[in-house]
């Protein structure tokens, strides 16, 4: 029998066909779980994170795993939470926790299917320094596994630049890489293997698949950047464009100042980039011109060399 502890998150899982012997709802902290479930038998716990009190500090799942059985829970995490990337799914693993999901789905296979350590080790950030890893097409460096790629201004080209980049990652490096694009269908007109379309629900879903690549690429368009372990940042800066983003959000340059900010489809000159770059008030990261998406790109390959992608061969 299972045992759920449920907050806002009870309708993902209320929608099962399973076992219940006890169910809590509400919001409790670590201590107060361990105190209730101590002495008490279950096959499963099924907890929904946002039933637990500073959900987003590791500390609370230490505690959990030192007082309850850590390989009979099951995290139900929002998948557009800040739970939701790698790197805190990397100090759960740590910890031992090998079972978490984003929907009710991956509750049932987890239920039926246990993870081990082998299901999550590819989310296994063990430490952050890049390492070369010589192949017979040059040489990538590892650390980067999850790149997020966002349109600042509207219609900025970041499906095409994913689409670029992972042809460029594939046939030059001879790596594997899946690219995702969230709440849009774009990637279907590519026709190209590994290129998937979601929606939000799922984002963290595929993510958590995604075993088997070693880059994974992802269009966000509105979506929460905290999924992926960085996130590049697209403009056009167009007169039109760049007004139509003042309008949208007059404070985007300020929040942009710490971001890796790329000027895409640029016909400006080396002059106009600078005086953009301190009007603007942020550091440009790289300057990509319009590029034939048909044919290999110097400006790619040097992209994935600045990103620690890959190694200037």
């Amino acid at each position: 029998m299972n045992v759920l502890v449920v907050n806002k998150q009870e309708d993902v899982i209320s929608s099962l066909n399973i076992e219940i012997i006890k169910t809590l709802r509400g919001s409790f902290t670590a201590d107060e779980l361990i105190s209730t479930f101590t002495n008490f038998f279950f096959a499963r716990m099924i907890i929904d994170v946002t039933a637990l009190q500073n959900s987003d500090d590791a500390v609370t799942y230490q505690k959990l795993s030192i007082g309850l059985p850590i390989d009979k829970i099951i995290l139900l995490i929002p998948p557009s939470s800040s739970m939701a990337n790698n790197f805190f799914l990397s100090k759960l693993i740590s910890m031992g926790y090998y079972n978490f999901t984003t929907n009710a789905e991956g509750i049932l296979y987890l239920l039926n299917t246990p993870n081990t350590y082998k299901d999550v080790a590819h989310l296994h950030q063990i430490e952050q320094a890049s390492v070369a890893i010589s192949t017979d097409k040059g040489t990538i460096l590892s650390g980067i596994r999850t790149l997020g790629v966002k349109n600042v201004t509207n219609s900025t080209g970041a499906s095409s630049l994913i689409y670029m980049m992972k042809k460029e990652l594939e046939e030059k490096y001879n790596l594997s890489v899946l690219a995702i694009e969230v709440d849009k269908r774009d990637f279907t007109f590519f026709r190209e293997k590994n290129m998937i379309s979601t929606d939000k629900s799922s984002v963290a879903t595929e993510l958590l698949k995604a075993k088997n690549y070693n880059y994974v690429l992802v269009d966000l368009n509105d979506y929460e950047e905290n999924v992926c372990d960085e996130t590049i940042y697209l403009i056009e800066p167009s007169v039109i464009k760049l007004n139509k983003l003042m309008t949208r959000d007059r404070a985007i340059f300020s929040k942009l100042r710490d971001k890796k900010v790329i000027i895409n489809r640029s016909v400006l000159s080396e002059a106009d980039i600078k005086e953009f770059s301190l009007e603007a008030g942020i550091n440009i990261f790289y300057v990509l011109p319009p590029i034939n998406d048909r044919e290999p790109s110097e400006f790619i390959s040097k992209l994935l060399v600045k990103l620690g992608m890959v190694k200037d061969s």
